[in-house]
């Protein structure tokens, strides 16, 4: 997303300022009038936008010829900055005088060009970060060289919070969180690593006549600073796994390592991934987060009166929050939104659909104003402050600096700020609040009237009087609706969400075409999934998605029970199972690969099942709303069993081909292999109960040529490898069943080998076949394997059909077969209907067509 921002004033934002300070440095022997003019500039506009730069160079001039070097034009990265910081330890300089002196001049340095405009608010933001992260890194190494040496004890530092997202400010503090690994048993190296540490403190924070390079903060550490100041790897993981809050998930959505043993820092943050991102949509992080929220405001307001641009109403950790509760809920299932700057975070969450791209477009401007804005205020003096200055000289500085002139600049100034805090505040409380105040405008009296109701008798007769036609059977959903029906008891967190949803469900329960239906599927579905807090706060935070929910569990008993047995499946509706047309197979078989790549073959079996679920309910879903026709549907459910069929063809072979190696034909090439459909799934007409109708193709006669066990014939590979694929689709785990797959189309039925060689194919049709097989082969298509080699099966296909006429008139033959259909398979009988097989049924088309 990219930000806008303020453009820099076409002179200094305080002009007297700027000509004082520059009058001063000329006392002092530097003359930037002889400078080229973009040092001169640049100097004239940090000196106009700060009392305190000017401070710093009458005391210390030479800090001014920094802006003479040819950098000037362009942002330094991190190991530029360290080179400096290195190069000044080198001069001689004590470590303390060193750190600081590149500090004030990389400061200064980084304030000249945001205020003379060659640097928008993020690029300070990471410049600002770049040099915390040198500074703190050459500190570790100084504090660990100090310590002597202490062989296989390596420690990292993980930065935290703006130096973990780049985004720093001109006077931030710099979060940290420092973390050790040994090699065996160490019980010194805690004492070890809090010594290093207290020393990269002392080296970066201590207040000398120079200054201080940065503030430290440890405060985000496990166990928080009631804790060690350094912890082991292992013990830092298991505090998270056993004790981690939702603040400290959000803590670590930005924490990299900075300094020392990065690829130590690298492992944790691995170990911890699954703390921070739940492979499950978590919204119990969005009460979390208004809990923590209104803490800062309630201290925000004590200490600050709630005027403030950081913690204040639309105010920068407005953002920050909008931005991390997302990547909370969705990054273990989208990873692609995760981490990045607070711009970069919106961009990623509008290109994942999770948000309009407006709203970020809105955000990111009101975020960029802010930080700017920020920015400014800070520079006049290097405080840690995030309120306007009271003084209106300094006032209609920053106002000039932000881009008002005019008499009126200062009133201006306050109309944008009032636009982004409304803009911020707004698309945050509907975020946090939204649910609320939706769910507050379909309140049911009723419905809370007769979830108060305890005892059954009486009950029995008020929900006969609401529309219940089985009065007993919708007392049990209530009672389960309640968190009292049977099974596990929700946890005290589930229950009060329970205590506040309850009522709106019901309610929404009163209003479906059948509320009995509705109820009852509620109460198992509840049941089902133990009334788990995290679900039951996903359907507190999105009423759309309660509401969605009722009225499938009132109207479809195939999607409500498939939902009871799958409760995880929640999460699609939340993410509006995405578009209609769904994905092409190439797009599934992708995913599905990936997915199926590193796991065991009994996981791989429910991990293809729960894909195959998810998509069932998407394609379902969409159904049921009415956005895809008949014929949409079943070429949608047919994509999903092209990419199953594909998916777990390519995992069987690959395991195959490692025990036997590759097939071999006569001359030495690699036999391919083709799996074809037919009549509804060749047709693409397979609807979510169907069986797979396909016929195994392989190229020609040879054997493999050996792996772990011995060789073995082509027809022998492919008819393990087309068994496998079978087991693999139509094997029935705790997921269900994918797809059973019906093979007895192939040449001569059940009597022939599951498996043909195109040669066997091409003779048996062409002089064997009878009219319904070659019937059959009207909707025969390549759905797996070698597009190729299935290619060459149509062709044949094509020849057998349409080459001549008929050697006689099929259609006696079609009909007596239609017959035996109708008496064997319909049997309509006693008022019995089949609408496939029955008298002007399905079947009757597709023989007509």
């Amino acid at each position: 997303m990219s930000p806008e921002f303020p453009a820099a004033p076409l002179v200094p934002a305080h002009p007297r300022w700027a000509e004082e300070g520059l009058g001063a440095l000329r006392e002092r022997g530097v003359d930037a009038a002889a400078w080229p003019a973009p040092a001169a500039s640049a100097l004239a506009a940090a000196l106009g936008t700060s009392p305190e730069v000017g401070r710093w160079l009458r005391r210390r001039p030479e800090l001014a010829l920094r802006l003479r070097e040819p950098d000037l034009s362009r942002p330094l990265d991190a190991r530029e900055m360290r080179r400096r910081i290195d190069a000044a330890l080198a001069s001689g300089e004590g470590p303390e005088a060193a750190l600081r002196r590149v500090r004030a001049e990389e400061m200064l340095r980084i304030v000249a060009r945001e205020a003379a405009g060659l640097a928008p608010v993020h690029v300070t933001a990471a410049e600002v970060s770049a040099l915390a992260e040198a500074a703190v890194d050459a500190a570790l190494e100084l504090a660990r060289a100090e310590a002597g040496p202490a062989p296989g004890r390596r420690v990292v530092a993980l930065g935290m919070g703006k130096l973990g997202g780049r985004e720093l400010n001109l006077s931030s503090d710099v979060d940290l969180v420092f973390l050790y690994d040994t090699e065996g048993e160490d019980p010194g190296a805690e004492r070890f690593f809090t010594g290093v540490v207290s020393r990269v403190v002392e080296l970066l924070g201590r207040v000398t006549p120079e200054g201080w390079v940065f503030r430290v903060d440890l405060g985000l550490r496990p166990e928080g600073r009631s804790g060690p100041a350094a912890h082991s790897v292992e013990n830092a993981v298991l505090y998270y796994q056993s004790w981690g809050q939702t603040w400290e998930r959000a803590a670590l959505l930005r924490a990299r390592p900075v300094a020392g043993d990065r690829a130590l820092g690298e492992r944790f943050l691995r170990e911890v991934e699954p703390f921070v991102y739940r492979r499950s949509l978590d919204y119990t992080t969005v009460e979390d987060l208004k809990e923590m929220k209104a803490r800062i405001d309630r201290s925000a307001a004590r200490r600050l009166g709630g005027d403030d641009l950081k913690l204040g109403r639309g105010g920068i950790r407005e953002v920050e929050f909008f931005v991390q509760t997302f990547q909370l809920i969705h990054g273990g299932r989208t990873p692609s939104v995760r981490g990045g700057t607070i711009w970069e975070g919106l961009d990623r969450i509008a290109r994942a659909g999770i948000v309009q791209p407006g709203v970020a477009r809105r955000l990111a401007r009101a975020y960029g104003f802010l930080r700017s804005l920020e920015h400014a205020v800070q520079a006049l003096h290097f405080r840690q402050t995030h309120r306007l200055p009271a003084d209106p000289e300094e006032l209609g500085a920053l106002a000039r600096r932000m881009g008002f002139d005019g008499p009126d600049r200062i009133g201006l100034l306050g109309e944008a700020l009032e636009g982004a805090r409304i803009a911020v505040h707004g698309e945050y409380g509907r975020l946090m609040y939204g649910a609320s105040r939706e769910w507050a405008d379909a309140e049911d009296a009723e419905a809370r009237a007769l979830l108060a109701l305890r005892e059954r008798e009486g009950a029995l007769e008020r929900l006969a009087a609401a529309g219940f036609r089985n009065p007993a059977r919708a007392w049990e959903g209530l009672e389960r609706l309640r968190g009292s029906g049977g099974g596990a008891p929700p946890s005290p967190r589930g229950r009060r969400i329970l205590d506040r949803i309850g009522p709106r469900l019901l309610g929404e329960v009163r209003r479906c075409p059948n509320p009995d239906q509705a109820l009852e599927y509620l109460g198992e579905f509840l049941a089902a999934s133990g009334a788990r807090a995290s679900y039951l706060a996903l359907l507190e935070e999105n009423p759309a998605t309660a509401r969605l929910l009722v009225q499938l569990f009132g109207t479809s008993r195939f999607l409500s029970r498939y939902l009871v047995s799958h409760p995880e499946l929640l999460d699609e509706l939340v993410l509006g199972t995405g578009a209609p047309e769904g994905r092409s197979p190439a797009e599934m078989v992708e995913e599905l690969t990936a997915v199926l790549e590193d796991m065991d073959d009994e996981e791989a079996l429910d991990a293809l099942r729960r894909f195959r679920n998810a998509e069932f309910l998407r394609i379902a879903l969409h159904d049921l709303w009415g956005d895809l026709p008949p014929e949409g549907v079943t070429r949608q459910v047919t994509r999903v069993a092209e990419a199953c069929l594909a998916a777990a063809l390519a995992r069987a072979g690959r395991k195959l081909r490692s025990r036997h190696g590759a097939p071999r034909l006569p001359d030495g090439r690699e036999a391919r292999f083709a799996v074809l459909g037919m009549g509804k799934l060749g047709g693409e007409e397979i609807d979510y109960h169907s069986d797979l109708d396909v016929v195994f193709v392989y190229e020609g006669p040879g054997e493999t040529a050996g792996g772990e066990a011995r060789p073995v014939s082509n027809a022998e590979y492919f008819a393990r490898l087309a068994q496998r694929l079978i087991t693999a689709l139509a094997t029935r785990t705790r997921e269900g069943v994918a797809f059973r797959m019906d093979a007895r189309l192939r040449p001569s039925g059940n009597a022939g080998p599951l498996v043909t060689s195109l040669e066997a194919f091409a003779a048996y049709h062409r002089a064997q076949s009878q009219t319904w097989e070659r019937q059959a082969l009207i909707r025969l298509r390549p759905v797996a394997g070698d597009p190729e080699l299935g290619r060459r099966v149509r062709e044949i296909a094509d020849e057998v059909l349409y080459a001549g006429p008929p050697a006689r008139d099929p259609r006696p033959e079609i009909a007596a077969m239609r017959d035996r259909i109708e008496r064997e398979v319909a049997r309509e009988e006693r008022g019995r209907v089949d609408l496939k097989a029955g008298p002007g049924g399905l079947v009757d088309v597709e023989f007509a067509v």
